[in-house]
């Protein structure tokens, strides 16, 4: 049943790509490239934490910090 639908779906595309012309059929193949490479999930990176202790200098508390933070906008 399943593989009907999809003949029946190819043949409907078939179709229609049939009418366009060569600079439509080049937009289409580049929205298809599209299409197949945004379902690519990036590998995500491990988050580094390489900054952690970069402050420990610093003589105030985080609130402290905030505040200050605040005003210098």
């Amino acid at each position: 049943m399943i593989i009907f639908v999809i003949m029946r779906a190819i043949k409907t595309v078939e179709t229609k790509i049939n009418s366009l012309t060569p600079a439509m059929i080049e937009e289409l193949n580049h929205y298809l490239d599209y299409l197949i490479n945004k379902r690519i999930v990036q590998k995500s990176k491990k988050l580094k934490q390489d900054w952690a202790g970069g402050l420990k200098d610093i003589k105030m508390s985080s609130v402290e910090l905030q505040k200050s933070a605040l005003n210098w906008r």
